[in-house]
């Protein structure tokens, strides 16, 4: 295709210099793998050779032992009931779910923050999960679930607490909302729970 270009360009009526020429061929060349692509990507992926890897160390950390209803002392149900109670918060008819949960604290400190522990909240969703794209859960119970796997997914990722989580769960600094978790967190450790 090249040669056929540069074999056009040099007709003899043709008054370009040889510089130009060559110009005008490396243009129409650039032009064609813009136009065609595919082609280009197809021979740069044969030539790539298979690579093979092996995970020695995993990003996630072993979930415990499952947390079964009767493995939760009463008087700590009956608190965060309370507790809940005292917030006029939907989730005090799911105290059960929620303690069932390994990061159960900082999902309902993030509801507060997110959604005043459920009061303002689209879908069950009092979490603010999906951002834009918000999420809608058919019940408390799966978005509980699903919001301490999010959670979880923060932690792995090292970021350990609410205010190392912040910046990649709300997407800007919001120091309110910082404060608000880290009040609901004081809260509880206050009660005993």
């Amino acid at each position: 295709m090249l040669a056929l270009i540069i074999w056009a360009l040099s007709d003899k009526e043709n008054k370009l210099s040889l510089s130009e020429q060559m110009l005008a061929s490396i243009a129409l060349s650039a032009m064609l793998l813009w136009v065609f692509p595919n082609a280009a990507l197809a021979q740069s992926v044969q030539t790539t050779p298979q690579l093979a890897f092996e995970i020695k160390h995993q990003n996630y950390q072993e979930s415990p032992q499952p947390v079964f209803p009767r493995d939760i002392p009463g008087n700590k149900l009956f608190t965060l009931k309370n507790y809940l109670a005292s917030k006029n918060s939907p989730l005090v008819d799911h105290v059960e779910i929620l303690l069932l949960q390994r990061n159960w604290k900082i999902v309902l400190a993030i509801s507060q923050a997110e959604s005043n522990m459920c009061k303002r909240e689209i879908g069950h969703n009092c979490w603010g999960i999906g951002g834009g794209n918000h999420r809608k859960y058919p019940s408390y119970a799966e978005a509980i679930v699903d919001a301490n796997d999010v959670v979880q997914r923060y932690l792995n990722r090292g970021h350990t607490g609410t205010k190392s989580m912040m910046l990649y769960y709300v997407g800007w600094d919001n120091q309110s909302w910082v404060v608000a978790t880290q009040n609901i967190l004081y809260q509880l450790n206050q009660i005993g729970i």
